[in-house]
């Protein structure tokens, strides 16, 4: 963190001049006591599992040189205030953005880019960061930090040398996006596309692309923005005709700026042709799928924006990390290929990982371990039905369901081999019982909350052990 004074951040959280005292530097924003460090702001955050509030003493204890809490909430603050200044507000979530509001607007040559959607978000990122890297100094937000919380905490990361700073914006709440959007005024937006994620607040696609579309409103006029031309919501609403801004869109068919050709899925990798305008270079994308060259589209779209040329992109590409849980292939000792995608599911992703899977592993033994999608609201059971109905158009050899809500897809399915529990352990007894060859391809998806990561390193354990 460069410098900011407490007297910035008095300013930024009272929103008027306070002739202040505070004119010491602040090393640092902190929400948790147990890793707050001497001479940072300690944010007293509250939620529904716990709240900062009953942890301020240890924060001071530990070096806190101020501390943010909600008006009225600690009475026992007072007897603080003589060691140390106290910001009392409203609400600490509303004050922490306003701070990063505050403290971003400082880096004016800082290129922001904001990203957005309902699946490919964190894949796209990390090849835009890697893309960057190469030459720029460049800046993202790491893991989960998409939310309210994480972004803001990843902005005060920010220091005069960054050129380039990428942020991975989430949501699961009405106008999350608009505030993060406010939060950042990016130069850039980057909507990977409109699925169905989040339905349990937002009921359909409409409501989805309703919430996602707000960072392309809340983009710098002079910025741009990068839209995917195969997504119905987002062409036919930023259409070439549409959008009075610049624009660049990308897409797997020829009708975009930036576009793929010649896609080839290999075991650990996808071949593709990268094209813009006259120019095309071929690329060796280390992850599976034409959905993650569509995230890579994304990402070049961005770059040759900038005016990084093909080569340059190439070079990010080809040389970027896919995420964990992200169609993590192995391939074991007794030959049997097992793919770990669980890092997150909704309707719109499991059909895709499984259409991938299907057509790269056409010859083999396709074997799904599916767990609960969830946060879909008022129509989960029909969506999981809906996935049922879906698998069994599909040449698949067995399938393995865990949760309450994938009972709807078992109900659904009318293929032989269909294994269902509640349980993990249960489950993976029963994948224990598998064919385990080099004709096998066993897929594991489900949503986070399900840590069906758990049931596929219990199972691969297996694997090597009797193999």
């Amino acid at each position: 963190m460069e410098a900011f004074y407490l007297e910035d951040l008095e300013y930024a959280i009272y929103e008027d001049y306070i002739i202040s005292r505070y004119t010491l530097s602040v090393r640092g924003i902190s929400i948790d006591s147990r890793t707050i460090k001497n001479g940072e702001v300690y944010f007293a955050l509250f939620g529904t599992r716990y709240d900062g509030h009953n942890f301020i003493k240890e924060a001071i204890d530990k070096g806190a040189m101020a501390v943010v809490c909600s008006r009225g909430r600690c009475s026992y603050l007072k007897f603080f205030k003589k060691m140390l200044p106290i910001f009392e507000t409203d609400d600490t979530l509303v004050a922490l953005g306003k701070v990063a509001k505050s403290y971003k607007a400082k880096f004016k040559n800082t290129k922001i880019i904001g990203i957005t959607g309902s699946n490919g978000k964190t894949t796209t990122k990390e090849i835009l960061l890697s893309i960057f890297n190469k030459k720029h100094k460049t800046l993202s937000n790491k893991g989960n930090f998409n939310n309210r919380v994480g972004v803001a905490l990843s902005v005060f990361n920010l220091t005069s040398e960054i050129e380039y700073a990428i942020f991975e914006m989430g949501t699961s709440l009405h106008g999350e996006i608009k505030i993060l959007a406010d939060i950042l005024n990016p130069d850039v937006g980057i909507i990977t596309n409109i699925g169905l994620s989040h339905l349990e607040t937002f009921i359909s696609r409409e409501y989805v692309f309703e919430e996602k579309k707000v960072l392309f409103d809340s983009t710098k006029k002079d910025g741009f923005i990068v839209v995917n031309n195969d997504d119905e919501f987002l062409k036919n609403t930023y259409g070439f005709r549409n959008y009075k801004g610049r624009m660049l869109s990308f897409s797997l068919n020829a009708y975009a700026d930036v576009y793929a050709k010649n896609v080839n899925i290999c075991f650990d990798k996808t071949n593709f042709e990268l094209c813009y305008k006259t120019e095309s270079i071929k690329i060796d994308l280390p992850a599976k799928g034409r959905f993650n060259v569509m995230n890579a589209l994304a990402a070049a779209s961005c770059a040759v924006g900038f005016k990084l040329s093909l080569s340059e992109i190439k070079y990010g590409i080809e040389n970027f990390i896919l995420p964990k849980m992200r169609m993590e292939s192995v391939l074991t000792k007794a030959g049997a290929i097992l793919i770990n995608d669980a890092y997150n599911s909704n309707p719109s992703s499991v059909k895709e990982v499984i259409e991938t899977v299907l057509q790269y592993y056409s010859k083999k033994k396709i074997n799904l371990v599916i767990g609960d999608m969830l946060e879909l609201g008022d129509k989960s059971i029909d969506y999981h039905s809906k996935l049922g109905e879906f698998i069994n158009n599909k040449n698949i050899n067995a399938v393995y369901l865990l949760g309450t809500l994938s009972i709807h897809i078992k109900e659904a399915l009318n293929i032989k081999n269909v294994f269902y529990s509640k349980y993990a352990d249960t489950l993976s007894k029963k994948l224990e019982q598998a064919t385990i060859d080099a004709d096998s391809v066993f897929l594991f998806k489900a949503s986070r909350a399900m840590r069906l990561e758990e049931v596929y390193i219990k199972f691969y354990k297996f694997i090597c052990y009797y193999s």
